[in-house]
């Protein structure tokens, strides 16, 4: 089982997933020292053994899960689209401990370069003093171009604008982009090339599922404390969400697969409806899972210091991933859309 001493201790029978320091700050919770182990050696994972790293450090701390992912994109975007000097001195960074990220979202201005220098600042940005390096986008459309940038600099840093209720340990916010070295990393439009893009959020969808879980153990050792897990109600409540949690894992680790391996190469859209679909799954699983808790673990996990509801209100934040409608009218005119019938589909389960 994922352990970081610096991070967090196993539920214990109260239900408490993290043993912060008295005083200590959410924001505070995660530090580049306690996440380069976490982060060790994500490189030479394949899909299966990444989505469960990515899920069980979502179920201690969704912002570690968070960090991780972007990471892990990260990686997977120099090794795909960059040339042999930029692998090269990945292989180099990833020796000295670097962590990565990926920071898409422009504030005001947006990011643009005059093909030397960058300028303007990117949004919601994860792991300000956290993150080595960072890969952040230019422009739009055919001509978006990645960059990688130095993310070290302190006074391009401005955590205060993430003024969330969830996901404070995440370290986000704005990152000032002006007069940076622009290091270009593979050919203008290939940041939404499929089965890498879209194709991709078979990730977001392990560290949710991490999530739902972390708060199903949060909640269940609660109520086990209190010698109610046993009632008719919870039991009701909580054991679909179980359930359902069995058959979304399935899904990601299928969809990681299938984006990852040959036929992903071969059908790249289809790979992306595939891992799309299994982020909107988990998203409606994990809406579902925090009415439940709330329901059944009550009034205490709303105090302002309560580890259950620290953890739900990371994860209702987590799962507020961007375009979810434009998602799912694409999955719904994949699936939906062909004469061959959802057969296709199920057929890629095999």
């Amino acid at each position: 089982m994922l352990t970081f001493k610096n991070i967090a201790s196993q539920p214990d029978q109260a239900g408490s997933g993290r043993e912060g320091r008295p005083g200590e700050r959410p924001e505070d919770r995660l530090t580049a020292a306690s996440v380069r182990p976490a982060a060790a050696g994500l490189e030479n994972c394949g899909p299966h053994e990444l989505a469960r790293r990515l899920r069980d450090a979502a179920a201690i701390d969704l912002s570690l899960g968070r960090l991780l992912e972007g990471h892990a994109n990260a990686l997977r975007l120099v090794m795909t689209y960059g040339d042999d000097a930029d692998r090269a001195a990945l292989r180099s960074d990833l020796k000295a401990g670097h962590i990565f990220g990926v920071w898409g979202a422009d504030a005001t201005p947006p990011v643009s370069t005059d093909g030397e220098r960058l300028s303007g600042a990117k949004r919601f940005a994860s792991g300000l003093g956290i993150v080595d390096q960072a890969i952040v986008t230019t422009g739009s459309g055919a001509e978006q171009q990645l960059y990688l940038v130095d993310a070290t600099d302190p006074e391009r840093h401005d955590p205060g604008c993430w003024d969330m209720s969830g996901m404070q340990a995440s370290r986000s916010g704005r990152f000032d982009c002006s007069d940076l070295a622009a290091r270009p990393i593979g050919p203008p439009g290939c940041y939404t090339t499929e089965p890498h893009f879209v194709g991709g959020t078979w990730r977001i969808a392990a560290v949710a599922v991490g999530g739902i879980t972390g708060l199903l153990d949060r909640a269940a050792a609660q109520l086990r404390a209190r010698n109610h897990l046993q009632a008719d109600a919870h039991l009701l409540r909580l054991s679909p969400i179980a359930l359902r949690v069995t058959a979304a894992w399935a899904a990601i680790r299928r969809a990681g697969r299938y984006a990852q391996g040959a036929s992903g190469a071969a059908a790249p859209e289809k790979a992306a409806v595939l891992s799309v679909s299994t982020r909107l799954l988990t998203e409606e699983l994990g809406q579902d899972c925090i009415a439940a808790v709330e329901r059944s673990v009550g009034l205490s996990m709303f105090a302002s210091d309560d580890d259950i509801g620290h953890h739900a209100r990371d994860l209702a934040c987590y799962l507020r991933q961007a375009a979810r409608d434009a998602f799912l009218m694409q999955v719904g005119r994949a699936m939906l859309g062909r004469p061959g019938g959802m057969a296709e589909w199920l057929d890629d389960c095999d």
